[in-house]
């Protein structure tokens, strides 16, 4: 799901079942729109797709997977089961939909037990649907999947709409109400960087006791840890108060193989970035900047989300080669422009300031400007530098936040080049510190 902010204070329904069961298509029913591709052919979903629903006035998360096989070891079948694995850990209410015209599966069977050791586990909701049963009078086709031990199977038909909104009313008369429905709207904060970088000695340190377990060896953490934590900062404009801190498992380049546990982390980080209001990059300042650090940064900017940097093990290295760090970072992260704090997760140096310094971003992350404002701020960067001749740029405004976006109103839009809104935008960046945080600018026609 591309940003449009505060995903992570949703709860969140996984939808999960074999290839070809009707998934996407229940998915397009709840949306009212075709947001999912269906086809007869297994398959067409593979990843995750994260999308914005209402049911009842209640809003969630809900997420569609690529068909599960959980025999599958190897190859893009793997892969995809996976996939559906983390869209279950992340999800507060769980939707295994099974096929009525194939009867019960062995895949049904094997996903209805995997569920189950699922849910035991934690506070998870199983709720199980038989899906293509097309005719309102005669919904026998559901009694076989009692067998499953997953509860009352739910009659409907996803291409026809019948018991949809039945299932609708069970699903979120499941969500998460009283103390979870309350952490999930804490902002939250996500310390993400590769394996053995220092996230769990830095979560530890901000926590100020022993929560998480510190490791020599790379990947001890494959699971997102939340912690609530308090935030005193009198930096003006900063948020102060209480926050979910998450550590997550590292990254690295072996991911690209797509294999095992690395690949397993990466999609639950990538998970937990898109939760994350703000996400802290860390950095080893003994290795310096790589390529993960660059693709993770853009991971975080794509998500629509804020991004900090902070440069870890300062201890272990001169001053000039925190300056030289800086330095790449300032020219290979141009879009996010994100703040940078040098600090040693081990001794404590700096570490005091993390927290703060997520504080301000999650401001930023939400800034409101009124219209008046952002008009005549525009105004004025439009007078000291005009846009290409015939093209007149006639008003501004901001359209939303979290993060920031802005629309401006031209006559000849097209006309307008990427340089021009680069501008544009930087210099809205600048004027209200979003850095680190991502502006989107549209540019519209004023007819």
């Amino acid at each position: 799901m591309n940003g449009d902010g505060a995903v992570g204070r949703l709860p969140v329904v996984a939808i999960v079942g074999a290839p070809n069961v009707g998934k996407s298509t229940f998915v397009n029913r709840v949306l009212g729109r075709r947001q999912a591709v269906v086809a007869d052919e297994p398959g067409t979903t593979r990843d995750r797709s994260y999308n914005r629903a209402e049911w009842a006035g209640q809003e969630f998360l809900l997420v569609d997977t690529g068909g599960m096989e959980p025999r599958a070891r190897t190859g893009l079948q793997a892969l995809v089961t996976l996939q559906a694995h983390v869209a279950v850990e992340e999800a507060d209410v769980i939707l295994h939909l099974a096929d009525a015209r194939l009867g019960v599966t062995e895949a049904d069977a094997a996903i209805a037990r995997e569920l189950r050791r699922g849910t035991e586990e934690g506070n998870k909701k199983v709720v199980l649907a038989v899906n293509k049963l097309d005719n309102p009078a005669d919904d026998s086709g559901r009694y076989p999947f009692y067998s499953l031990g997953e509860g009352e199977p739910h009659a409907m038909s996803a291409a026809h709409g019948l018991g949809t909104g039945d299932l609708l009313d069970v699903i979120v008369s499941l969500l998460p109400k009283g103390e979870r429905a309350e952490e999930a709207t804490l902002p939250t904060v996500a310390v993400i960087g590769r394996p053995n970088v220092g996230k769990s000695t830095l979560l530890n340190r901000l926590l100020g006791m022993e929560r998480a377990v510190v490791s020599e060896v790379a990947g001890t953490t494959t699971d997102a840890v939340a912690h609530k934590i308090e935030v005193e900062d009198s930096h003006e404009g900063a948020s102060s108060g209480r926050f979910l801190l998450l550590d997550t498992a590292g990254v690295n380049k072996s991911t690209r193989r797509a294999e095992g546990v690395p690949f397993y982390s990466t999609l639950k980080t990538e998970g937990v970035i898109r939760r994350s209001d703000v996400s802290l990059l860390l950095v080893d300042a003994v290795e310096g900047l790589v390529a993960e650090d660059l693709r993770m940064a853009r991971r975080v900017e794509e998500a629509g989300r804020a991004c900090g940097v902070l440069i870890n093990k300062r201890d272990l290295v001169p001053p000039e080669r925190l300056r030289e760090i800086e330095d790449t970072l300032l020219a290979r992260m141009t879009d996010l422009k994100p703040p940078v704090l040098c600090i040693s997760a081990l001794t404590g140096a700096g570490t005091r300031k993390a927290m703060p310094l997520a504080a301000r971003l999650y401001a930023a992350y939400n800034l409101r400007v009124p219209t008046h404002e952002i008009a005549e701020f525009v105004n004025a960067l439009v007078d000291r530098n005009a846009p290409p001749k015939g093209v007149k740029i006639r008003f501004a405004t901001q359209t939303g936040s979290a993060p920031p976006r802005f629309a401006l109103f031209a006559t000849r839009p097209k006309d307008v080049a990427e340089g021009y809104l680069r501008y544009v935008e930087n210099a809205l960046r600048e004027r209200y510190g979003l850095y680190g945080v991502s502006v989107r600018l549209r540019l519209r026609s004023s007819r």
